[in-house]
């Protein structure tokens, strides 16, 4: 068995899928890309993604990419190795998808806005309303997702697909908080979601999975 997976350092999408990996405890090879380096573009890339996006994975010569696709597909491919993603109750899994629906739709793209605004815009400074609402809205995002715990993580007692969808996003808001201080991002999750991600921090394969260029 061989299973390469391709990921962009930092990545929420990519992050989602190596999460379930190890969760899985699937044997994988890491396969780190780098934008500047214009790995994405590559033919060799282009024939796994023609998109030139990450996450993507080659598993015995069969290709897959688009992060919620490739989770469902780790959940069935692999029924043996490690916890499943998903609890068996089909309503909580039902819940489950959801609440990863939503972080994609609606969590994402004000995180997105200020990603744009504080990493890739180069035509002059952030602008000041954009940042401010789309901390705004993200915030509301979060607090929605927020009511929906049901224990100590999203489905109850043990973490799920879920989780590793909105923990992600959430750890680069904080992250993108670093830029500018001032935004108070990490301010934006109210705090049953704050207490939420300690609880994520706390499993011993999190750090596994930590952006390699975040360290240090």
């Amino acid at each position: 068995m061989s299973l390469e997976f391709y990921y962009l350092s930092g990545s929420p999408f990519a992050w989602k899928v190596w999460l379930a990996l190890e969760h899985k405890r699937i044997p994988y090879t890491l396969r780190l890309m780098s934008v500047d380096a214009g790995d994405l573009k590559t033919p060799a890339y282009r024939a796994i993604n023609p998109h030139g996006k990450v996450p993507a994975i080659v598993h015995d010569g069969f290709v897959l990419y688009e992060s919620s696709a490739i989770v469902e597909y780790l959940e069935e491919a692999f029924p043996q190795s490690g916890p499943p993603l998903w609890p068996a109750d089909p309503q909580l899994r039902a819940v489950g998808r959801r609440l990863a629906a939503e972080a994609e739709g609606f969590l994402y793209p004000p995180i997105r806005q200020v990603f744009e605004q504080l990493v890739l815009r180069q035509d002059g400074p952030p602008d000041e309303a954009v940042l401010a609402k789309a901390r705004a809205i993200a915030g509301k995002k979060m607090a929605l997702l927020a009511e929906s715990l049901r224990g100590p993580f999203f489905l109850g007692d043990l973490p799920t697909l879920a989780d590793y969808a909105v923990y992600p996003l959430t750890a680069l808001l904080v992250r993108l908080g670093t830029r500018r201080p001032d935004l108070d991002l990490a301010g934006a999750i109210p705090p049953g979601l704050a207490d939420w991600r300690t609880r994520m921090e706390a499993l011993p394969y999190l750090d596994a999975t930590w952006p390699p260029h975040w360290r240090g």
